[in-house]
């Protein structure tokens, strides 16, 4: 398994026994763009994707996803990037977990109206194309005003942009 990052946050007193979240998600490319989820709650990017539940594959996981995020259908698996492991605190419970996300690079053929979850919509998520730069930017700014002393969820994500313009010299 190539190992993309593995985050542990300090701050967080981790118990004998951890839940184990497992998680997907999608770099999707195209025309030196990246597809991004933005939340207008947060004012940040995040990739595409979500946790795995209870008998689905990764790659059933990963369909669909993309069709309930990005409303993408006919999608191409072009490679598996790798795998994250995050301990942090997670954002809904504010436990400790353990994340493990494995990051596919994709291509979407055809998109048809995207139908997110009740706690997306109240996030205010919405794709977006956008530079990576921009991406990169934008969230290191919003965590700079926030100056949260945890490990959240965007800057796992921030991490992992940094780490695909690079693979990806965008």
């Amino acid at each position: 398994m190539n190992r993309l990052l593995l985050i542990t946050d300090n701050l967080v007193d981790i118990p004998p026994k951890i839940n184990t979240r497992e998680d997907v998600r999608a770099i999707i490319l195209n025309n030196g763009k990246i597809l991004l989820m933005y939340s207008n709650t947060d004012q940040m990017y995040g990739t595409p994707g979500g946790g795995i539940t209870l008998n689905e594959s990764k790659l059933d996981t990963l369909y669909r996803e993309l069709l309930e995020e990005v409303g993408g259908i006919n999608v191409k698996i072009v490679e598996h990037l790798g795998q994250t492991e995050e301990i942090r605190l997670s954002r809904r419970q504010n436990k400790p977990v353990n994340i493990l996300t494995d990051y596919y690079h994709v291509d979407i053929q055809d998109y048809v109206n995207s139908s997110l979850e009740e706690h997306e919509e109240e996030m205010g998520l919405e794709p977006k194309w956008v530079s990576i730069d921009e991406a990169i930017r934008q969230n290191v700014s919003i965590m700079k005003s926030i100056n949260d002393k945890f490990i959240t969820f965007f800057y796992t994500q921030t991490e992992i942009l940094k780490v695909v313009k690079d693979r990806f010299g965008l």
